[in-house]
C-alpha cells in the first residue's frame, strides 16, 4: 500500500504482526484547528482473547524520510472493520464541503 509519496507503509512495523491494517482511502483530512494534512486512513483489527477490536486510523508521514504520526481516530470493540471504514469514508467525504 502506498501513502501518496510513493513509499510503501509497513504496517506491521507501525501496527504489530498480529495486526490486520486494511487500506481505506489517501485524502485532506482537518483537525480540530482547521488545518488540513494529507492522510492515510485504515482500518486496523486487532485480535484479542476477549473479542479484539477495532481501531480507525490517520498515518500522517512528517518531513523525516520513514517517520509517520499515527492518531487512533475511534476504537470499538469486536471486528467493526465494515462500520470504521463507512464512518472514516463519510468523515472524509464530509471535509470536502
Amino acid at each position: 500500500m502506498l501513502d501518496g509519496t510513493g513509499e510503501a507503509l509497513d504496517h506491521h512495523r507501525v501496527f504489530g504482526p498480529h495486526a490486520a491494517a486494511e487500506f481505506v482511502a489517501l485524502c485532506a483530512w482537518r483537525d480540530r484547528t482547521g488545518r488540513s494534512r494529507a492522510s492515510l486512513l485504515l482500518v486496523v483489527w486487532r485480535d484479542g482473547p476477549d473479542g479484539g477490536w477495532t481501531e480507525a486510523c490517520r498515518v500522517l508521514r512528517e518531513g523525516h524520510r520513514g517517520r509517520a504520526t499515527v492518531l487512533v481516530e475511534r476504537i470499538l470493540p469486536g471486528d467493526a472493520r465494515a462500520t470504521l471504514r463507512a464512518w472514516l469514508v463519510a468523515t472524509a467525504r464530509g471535509m470536502g464541503r
